[in-house]
């Protein structure tokens, strides 16, 4: 735990002004780059993206939004949604960020539940009767005028009002302040060492804190380019990341498993050339691993800087698989409520397992430890949220500054964090012995044949729900479970399970937990 001063914490007035630096100094710069279909692409500069920032704040203004008024905002990734949520930000509005890939009766929930005042929207459906199609065209009398007023200056006003059922499905409206959001960017400034040389890609939703946070408000803030695929599948994720020459990637794990699985298949089927350079990388020390693994980088864009994990846990496995090509992987750890980054791993940190030390300014602590050392994990900081809009949730959830995080962790000596489940998803089993469904998962899918899984409880005991690789699925699931039954202590033993072609997700990539009781109800496999 470090003791924070707060006399040491930069003070962020505003998001707008807090990335307006940027229209300045990088005016002819490219801010985004979108690749649309049919190889083309398109561009967007800072200049040109404040002047559609501005005009939006003007229209804003001229509709009567203001200061502690809700702007909802709903679009692809891409410069629109940027320049609507700026614009909110100038006139000092709250930002109600609605992802668009939820069904129509969801965000209409959603925004029956926020209640904006305005509706910034890009080819969506019609929510509210004040609400404007996002365009980035620029009305140069707008800007004039718009440029003249200052942004509000208040670094605990509400900059983001996100609405969130979490995995669990209970629904919750976050209230992030722009202190809350410009401190925890220049947190992760601190780790990442970003500059405007760098090329972001776009793959978390902006709808999200870790999206909003990772990919727009950090890069922005330093100048770099934000680059969006033509759509989120393997195949373009990497031809992006090859052909953008993307140096930082913040996604999921899912992500990095699948590219490890696909770079491990090409080693195995490879000549004895490549599999002896493989295996020569893996015995060099880590400074000159990163300078003999051209070759890979190459294919991977060749500029790779940083790659980042978070929004569920990552198998130290697949940690250990890219730093042993001397790929910088690195796990990071946050929540909504946290702005969202709490932990991240420092380059090449060998504890593969753990989430890293806490960011600049966070501080964690453990809570009713076992024997063991792991207990609640709670977190406090300049991040940590100004509440929900509900005042019952964030008493249940604030405790003297803290914030009870729900996650079960131990640290170590060296203070790393270390995630060993969630306490809502600890399954007691009748013989009273405790078994932790993100372990078991994560077991399991070091089995290639499985594509993803997820453990819930049925009368006491852990059983799965699987998407699986092969023409045999139920085979090959029944195969997988003997092999891992073998491996693992009895009360982790799963005898019961479903098959799908697909798990439940959340707009983040999460196992949606509350859909699995249901999922595994109409899909178990009976003996």
């Amino acid at each position: 735990m470090n003791n924070i001063d707060p006399a040491n914490i930069p003070t962020i007035d505003n998001l707008w002004s807090f990335i307006a630096t940027s229209f300045a100094r990088y005016k002819k710069k490219t801010a985004w780059l979108v690749r649309e279909g049919k190889q083309k692409k398109r561009k967007i500069s800072y200049g040109d993206l404040e002047k559609a920032s501005l005009t939006i704040a003007a229209l804003l203004r001229e509709e009567g939004v203001g200061e502690g008024d809700a702007v909802g905002v709903t679009a692809p990734n891409g410069p629109e949604w940027a320049a609507a949520t700026l614009a909110a930000w100038k006139v000092g509005a709250m930002v109600a960020p609605i992802h668009i890939g939820n069904s129509e009766a969801e965000i209409k929930a959603q925004v029956e539940a926020i209640n904006p005042k305005a509706m910034l929207g890009f080819n969506t459906i019609q929510l509210t009767d004040n609400q404007h199609l996002i365009s980035l065209d620029a009305d140069n009398d707008a800007v004039k005028a718009e440029r003249k007023i200052p942004a509000p200056a208040n670094s605990q006003a509400v900059a983001l009002l996100i609405y969130t059922s979490g995995s669990t499905g209970n629904p919750k409206i976050v209230k992030l302040s722009h202190q809350n959001l410009g401190s925890n960017a220049l947190s992760a400034l601190n780790e990442l060492s970003a500059d405007s040389s760098d090329r972001f890609i776009s793959l978390l939703p902006l709808s999200h804190a870790m999206g909003i946070l990772a990919t727009m408000i950090f890069p922005l803030h330093v100048g770099a380019r934000i680059v969006v695929p033509r759509v989120i599948a393997a195949s373009e994720i990497l031809a992006t990341i090859s052909e953008e020459r993307i140096s930082i990637v913040v996604a999921v794990p899912r992500l990095y498993r699948n590219i490890m699985l696909g770079l491990d298949k090409k080693f195995s089927e490879a000549g004895g050339g490549l599999r002896a350079y493989r295996a020569l990388l893996e015995k060099l020390p880590m400074w000159l691993r990163v300078r003999a693994n051209a070759p890979i980088r190459k294919k991977l864009g060749g500029t790779i800087k940083c790659w980042v994990s978070g929004g569920s846990h990552l198998d130290g496995k697949i940690t250990e698989f890219y730093h042993k090509l001397g790929i910088p992987l690195r796990q990071g750890y946050g929540l909504t409520e946290t702005s969202p980054l709490v932990c991240v791993q420092k380059e090449f940190d060998e504890a593969y397992d753990s989430v890293g030390k806490p960011v600049l300014w966070s501080e964690v602590k453990i809570v009713n430890p076992d024997e063991m050392g792991r207990g609640e994990l709670y977190c406090r900081g300049p991040n940590l949220m100004l509440g929900y809009a509900e005042e019952a949730q964030t008493a249940e959830s604030v405790i003297d500054g803290w914030f009870k995080t729900g996650d079960l962790a131990r640290i170590d000596s060296h203070g790393r964090v270390f995630l060993t489940g969630r306490s809502k998803r600890l399954i007691v089993t009748d013989a009273g012995k405790n078994v932790y469904p993100e372990e078991l998962e994560t077991l399991l899918e070091r089995d290639p044949r499985i594509k993803e899984a997820g453990v819930l409880e049925r009368k006491e005991k852990p059983v799965v729900v699987m998407a699986m690789e092969g023409d045999d699925p139920v085979e090959v699931a029944r195969d997988v479970l003997k092999v891992f039954n073998n491996f693992v202590s009895s009360h982790n033993q799963i005898k019961r399970f479903a098959i799908v072609d697909e798990l439940p997700r959340t707009p983040l990539g999460k196992i949606a937990l509350q859909d699995l009781p249901e999922v595994f109800s109409e899909n178990e496999v009976k003996r």
